[in-house]
């Protein structure tokens, strides 16, 4: 079983120089050899909405969708945005769908 190698400073060395001690690993732990990280969760109300144009809607063609955030509590109500329309090539109202 491999331990895990903690990098501390030497007190007796200066500059970029670390010291090598090895730690022994608990057997209850069965880690993986390697590190492995955890993305921490978002904490707020914040969601993620998707806009989608009106008019290329209305018109039966291509709509366009951006994706973005928003703020529940403050913004309640679906969000409605002027945004480019790559297919009609103008700016078009965008409105949150689900």
């Amino acid at each position: 079983m491999a331990g895990l190698v903690a990098r501390l400073p030497s007190p007796t060395l200066f500059g970029s120089r670390m010291a090598e001690i090895s730690v022994p690993r608990p057997a209850s732990l069965n880690l993986p050899s390697r590190e492995v990280s955890c993305m921490a969760k978002k904490k707020g109300v914040r969601i993620v909405i998707t806009l989608e144009c009106t008019e290329a809607r209305g018109l039966g063609q291509t709509p366009s969708r951006y994706t973005t955030q928003k703020n529940k509590k403050n913004d309640s109500q679906r969000l409605e945005l002027r945004k480019y329309n790559k297919y009609l090539r103008r700016m078009t109202v965008h409105r949150e769908i689900k």
